[in-house]
């Protein structure tokens, strides 16, 4: 679980990530990222209907947040990190996930 620290939680912020962060893209992820003032990361992670009912948006969340929980310590500090899930998230194996936000992370260059 991440703590509420480490969270967005206004649409403000999520906003201000969206137009003024960098973005990148793969099959079952969007990544928006923006460097924030403070010394920690910021983690959002949004879940459209476009996913599924609310068992399948929940089981895609709590799989970003169990990939945020284990890469925190590898990531630099100091960033507002927005996850956008894909329809395709919920079709597609944890391992293909994983691999998905392995090459996002070292696309932004934070790893």
């Amino acid at each position: 679980m991440i703590g509420r620290e480490f969270r967005i939680r206004k649409s403000q912020q999520y906003n201000n990530v969206y137009q003024n962060g960098g973005k990148f893209a793969s099959k079952c992820l969007i990544l928006f990222i923006l460097e924030n003032k403070s010394g920690i990361n910021r983690y959002g992670i949004v879940t459209s209907k476009k996913i599924g009912n609310a068992v399948t948006r929940n089981k895609a969340r709590r799989r970003l947040q169990a990939l945020i929980y284990e890469n925190r310590i590898e990531l630099k500090q100091g960033y507002d990190i927005v996850l956008v899930c894909r329809p395709l998230i919920s079709k597609v194996e944890y391992s293909q996930i994983k691999k998905d936000f392995s090459i996002l992370i070292r696309k932004t260059g934070i790893c």
